[in-house]
């Protein structure tokens, strides 16, 4: 259990660090994105933040029924709602070529305990992030949250989100996209009876005028009706990104067959880059050590594969 101490020694160092700059990023006067002039949506940057195989592989993400590092990734209200104690190491992939800036990758770590203290949970995550075709920029990306499970019904959480992402530059000219400041998400989640979840979500509250990073709301619902299958919906708003606000919405599934390996597929819509999107997953999960991948592929458009690989280590 020493890890237990560290973890949270961690974790209250990283909330302070970021909460100290506040200051700085409300200052912040990064000139918005300026996408309206782009003739094809589907070359507007798209959000770059903390993903897991889960959610990548549940569409949208199917947030209401996040739990674990997911939770922390996707919705903190839910990171009290199952007592656990993850270690995650992860890498995402989007294949490009070499004359074209080659493949933009990232790789990071994540924790998520909520066995330590009654109703609470804490979590946190770190990212590289390395620059490569239709992806322009590279820095890091550093994200912890809060969870409170008030009441078996009710959940409430906060996270927190730190990132330095430069864009890549030519002759002195951008060609990406940057995020430099900090941010909170905030989230509720209701249970009404066992197998129903409803959250509500908002991302990026403190505004970056980076896609990087858009201020995004929304809702999403999740359905388990036994405990090998669950399905789930989210509608999100992202009201930064384009001249008005665009939808993003989608819906997923997931069955774990011999608790052991689970199968997850889903569909995504990104409205203001006209994306139609394909989700897919599969994992092998036993005792203490888990290892998952997801895929997200565009239909038309595009054509971007976003792939994610990683390794769980269970510590409780």
């Amino acid at each position: 259990m020493r890890a237990k101490p560290v973890f949270w020694g961690a974790a209250i160092v990283g909330l302070l660090t970021a909460v100290c700059p506040l200051p700085r990023a409300l200052g912040q006067t990064q000139a918005p994105s300026g996408v309206g002039g782009v003739a094809d949506p589907t070359l507007i940057p798209t959000e770059d933040t903390l993903e897991t195989t889960y959610g990548l592989a549940m569409g949208s993400g199917s947030r209401a029924g996040a739990s674990g590092i997911s939770a922390l990734a996707y919705n903190t209200s839910n990171m009290a709602a199952v007592s656990t104690y993850h270690v995650e190491a992860f890498s995402q992939i989007v294949p490009g070529s070499k004359s074209n800036g080659g493949t933009y990758w990232t790789i990071g770590s994540s924790v998520a305990d909520s066995t330590t203290a009654k109703k609470l949970a804490m979590g946190t995550s770190f990212r590289g992030v390395f620059s490569g075709e239709n992806r322009r920029y590279s820095g890091w990306d550093w994200r912890s949250g809060i969870g409170v499970q008030a009441i078996p019904q009710l959940g409430i959480g906060l996270g927190f989100r730190w990132g330095r992402l430069n864009a890549d530059r030519f002759e002195g000219q951008r060609l990406g996209p940057s995020f430099d400041g900090i941010t909170l998400d905030a989230s509720i989640t209701i249970t009404p009876i066992p197998w129903i979840k409803v959250a509500g979500l908002g991302y990026n509250l403190i505004k970056t005028y980076s896609p990087l990073a858009p201020q995004m709301a929304g809702g999403s619902v999740s359905l388990t009706p036994v405990e090998s299958f669950s399905i789930g919906g989210d509608m999100l708003f992202d009201f930064t990104t384009f001249q008005k606000t665009e939808l993003i919405a989608g819906v997923g599934m997931t069955y774990v067959a011999g608790e052991m390996v689970p199968l997850r597929f889903g569909y995504r819509r990104d409205n203001g880059r006209n994306l139609n999107q394909i989700t897919a997953g599969a994992g092998f999960n036993k005792g203490k050590v888990g290892v998952e991948a997801a895929l997200r592929q565009d239909i038309g458009g595009r054509k971007e594969s976003y792939l994610l690989f990683m390794f769980r280590f269970v510590v409780q």
